[in-house]
């Protein structure tokens, strides 16, 4: 019998491949971290969601198969210490990406359209100030996606889908991708500020990209762009941020995630006009949740009957050691 520890809520369909298993005994919990640490020294797998599990957490878990993340970023998992140990960490592959691309463009389309003041003035009775607030249409304007992983290839399509110029950037750049899309493609971001309208990052946090963007970034915008944020806290230098829009260098920001979880009361994104800020809730759909519950029940399954395959790991290389 193969224990597994799922350490917060967790979707019914999750749950249900989990207890379907009769080798399999799940531990469902709450998110209590306290109750979680008690529970892993036996277990053999672990599913967790934004609970934070350092390496020394987990070091209390020495008979510890597999470690699946509910989701695609695993900043709050000791990455490094279960490659050390060769325990593969799974990633919820692609479960979230078009919960994420329609949020973006959520605050795209809200931000550009000055939705939430526009609500705001029709419900307190100023209706003639309709067209004393300058909007703008996305058909024509310039994005850049900096980020051309799993995420930033859906969304591309669909912002030039709309009419728009679409530059995209990664360091690991898949040119015969981009060209297969019709868009431009660039290794370095920074080349393309000066003619950003909106830009839209979609990078994990590590030690390369923290403050990716910040003020010398910022700086190189017009005026007028648009910053949108719904990767991690971190890679947008959000000190610096407030004071591009306080100052007027940048129009608005969007952002789904923050530095500190959940953000502090003098957070200075908090206080910012024209932007939109939303709870870390960009792969929150009920379609996203059961995909990634799924996704993330299965991985765990198939780790323990040796079908787990390179592409769902974040740390592929222990694969070697195993197969």
């Amino acid at each position: 019998m193969k224990k597994v520890v799922v350490t917060e809520k967790l979707h019914e369909h999750g749950r249900a491949l989990l207890s379907a298993r009769k080798d399999i005994h799940a531990v469902f919990l709450e998110g209590d971290k306290d109750a979680v640490l008690a529970e892993i020294p036996d277990c053999q797998a672990i599913l967790v969601r934004t609970l934070t599990l350092t390496a020394e957490d987990l070091a209390t878990a020495p008979m510890l198969e597999v470690v699946s993340r509910h989701g695609v970023g695993c900043d709050n998992i000791a990455v490094q210490h279960c490659t050390d140990r060769s325990v593969p960490v799974a990633i919820a592959t692609d479960s979230n990406t078009v919960s994420v691309v329609e949020h973006v463009l959520m605050m795209m389309l809200a931000l550009n359209k000055r939705a939430m003041q526009y609500d705001e003035i029709t419900r307190t009775g100023r209706f003639a100030e309709r067209s004393q607030h300058h909007t703008s249409e996305l058909n024509g304007k310039h994005v850049l996606i900096v980020g051309f992983g799993r995420i930033g290839k859906r969304l591309a399509p669909v912002l030039k889908a709309l009419g728009m110029s679409v530059t995209v950037a990664d360091i690991a750049l898949d040119h015969q991708y981009a060209e297969s899309l019709g868009v431009n493609a660039v290794e370095d971001f920074r080349t393309q500020l000066p003619m950003t309208d909106y830009l839209t990052v979609h990078v994990p946090l590590d030690e390369t990209t923290k403050d990716l963007v910040s003020t010398a970034e910022l700086a190189a915008l017009p005026s007028h762009a648009i910053v949108i944020n719904c990767a991690r806290g971190g890679v947008v230098d959000e000190s610096a941020l407030a004071d591009a829009i306080h100052n007027r260098q940048i129009a608005a920001t969007g952002a789904d995630v923050f530095t500190e979880e959940p953000p502090t009361a003098d957070n200075p994104l908090l206080s910012l006009p024209r932007s939109i800020l939303t709870p870390h809730n960009a792969a929150g759909t009920a379609e996203s949740l059961s995909r990634m519950a799924t996704f993330s029940a299965q991985n765990i399954l198939d780790a323990f009957d040796g079908n787990l395959t390179r592409e769902r790991l974040i740390n592929p290389a222990v694969l070697d050691g195993i197969e």
